[in-house]
């Protein structure tokens, strides 16, 4: 079986290499420990001819403005090493290395949390779609499945929201745990009264997930501009 690869993770991780690389290199530009300098710079060309080797792959399925902007950079990095090595390295010719890893490392931790809020938006969709559609057909079963994963995602938000690793302004994590908090509280009525469902409890439940959908979508579409 093939193992599927999660392109949030996958990018997760090359953006802590460049990270930790940055580091490296600024840890030891910072020393006068040659051995140090050489095996830093040796870990970023070798980053940077993989980077190289990859934009070259037909499998690379990136943009191609994008490509060759990392072209350019892997060839800048790679003859900065190999004309200057160890000896010749100056202080800002360090610095500018770690400048370029740490913004592609930004620039991936920007994508990400780009997927993960058009995930969110898509998913909250999904779920006032399924509820609405249940309720139209009058389909009790469909109506507690979508009402059960309403409340799993609205679960898995307000956790994301809790977290002490979340960016969020303090303001929308608290807006966030509060509305999970209103959803998991109408489920339940709901759910005890499945076969006379309150028509308003239930609109305000399909609202609430297209407002905070639009929501995030609109911020996406503010950031592209």
């Amino acid at each position: 079986m093939n193992e599927q690869i999660n392109p949030i993770s996958a990018a997760e991780r090359e953006a802590k290499i460049f990270m930790d690389f940055a580091l490296e290199l600024s840890k030891a530009s910072s020393g006068d420990d040659a051995h140090e300098k050489l095996v830093a710079l040796e870990h970023n060309l070798k980053l940077w001819v993989e980077i190289e080797t990859s934009l070259k792959s037909a499998k690379n399925l990136l943009p191609d403005g994008i490509k060759e902007n990392l072209y350019k950079l892997s060839k800048y990095v790679e003859r900065l090493i190999l004309s200057k090595g160890v000896n010749n390295m100056t202080k800002s010719d360090y610095d500018t290395m770690i400048n370029i890893n740490m913004q592609i490392s930004e620039g991936l931790l920007e994508a990400i949390k780009n997927s993960l809020a058009q995930e969110e938006a898509f998913s909250l969709l999904r779920c006032a779609i399924d509820l609405s559609s249940a309720r139209e057909k009058s389909d009790t079963r469909d109506l507690v499945e979508a009402l059960d994963n309403n409340m799993k995602l609205w679960v898995y938000i307000k956790t994301l929201a809790s977290s002490k690793d979340s960016k969020l302004p303090k303001e929308t994590k608290s807006n966030l745990i509060k509305l999970a908090d209103y959803v998991s509280q109408k489920t339940l009525e709901v759910g005890q009264n499945i076969d006379s469902i309150n028509a308003k409890t239930l609109d305000s439940m399909i609202m609430t997930n297209l407002q905070i959908s639009e929501g995030l979508m609109s911020s996406q579409m503010q950031r592209a501009c």
